[in-house]
């Protein structure tokens, strides 16, 4: 499993600068049974916070932009009930959202060819993906063409403040400045969408994780294992826009 996880994830299980393979697949294993057992309650926790801010009450149609093993849908799913949501989940590759089926519809995509019609979907949801696409004005404009007017985005951004970005393969920086919060709020509204700055500075507010910058606590911060312990919806990089 910690294999499996590490190659579908490679990004999230990255050889730190000088560690040997046996020390890499020994933590490997740890992170990963750390994760199967806190990854459930913390996309519960993040099921609950995305389903309010969208006002999910059912039959909506719903995509998920990286939905990996489909912990996300599977909570929104049942926080709301289930009541005839149709929840699509986009990944690169099928084998992880295939694991997902019975409660999500998984869809083998990428971000910038997103295989939906224009005006066809009510919300869009995508945590720790949009870091990770080189041509983000792509990404951005597929996300604009298929989202409905008046439907709403909810996305979770790795932020160069957070202390592990420099730290994971394949992170994007977008400025030289220490967050990427004013490029991307930028960039959201040249492609046409409405930022919903209160609703988002109100996540970003609740990140637990500054805690670390305490003096005993500093060297822990970019420890992995810490990080899949909070809530994936309050980070420095929390966007809500809306398509007018």
């Amino acid at each position: 499993m910690a294999e499996e996880i590490t190659q579908n994830y490679p990004y999230s299980y990255d050889r730190a600068s000088g560690e040997d393979q046996a020390s890499f697949l020994s933590a490997s294993k740890t992170l990963e049974t750390l994760r199967r057992k806190v990854a459930p309650f913390r996309f519960r926790q993040a099921a609950k916070t995305v389903s309010k801010e969208l006002g999910l009450r059912g039959n909506e149609s719903i995509l998920e932009i990286g939905s990996g093993l489909g912990l996300l849908g599977k909570g929104i799913m049942e926080e709301v009930g289930n009541k005839n949501i149709k929840y699509f989940g986009v990944e690169l590759a099928c084998n992880p959202a295939k694991k997902s089926k019975n409660w999500i519809e998984p869809v083998q995509a990428d971000a910038v060819h997103l295989p939906f019609t224009k005006n066809s979907l009510d919300h869009i949801i995508s945590t720790d993906v949009l870091e990770h696409v080189a041509d983000d004005t792509a990404a951005l404009k597929e996300i604009y063409r298929v989202l409905k007017p008046g439907g709403k985005a909810f996305l979770v951004i790795a932020d160069p403040s957070e202390a592990r970005f420099n730290k994971v393969s394949g992170h994007i920086r977008r400025s030289q400045e220490n967050s990427d919060v004013p490029y991307w709020e930028k960039k959201f509204l040249e492609i046409g969408f409405k930022v919903l700055g209160k609703n988002s500075k109100k996540y970003r507010s609740r990140d637990w994780r500054k805690i670390f910058n305490l003096p005993f606590l500093v060297k822990l911060k970019d420890k992995p294992g810490f990080a899949c312990a909070f809530n994936p919806a309050n980070r420095p990089g929390v966007y809500i826009v809306e398509k007018p």
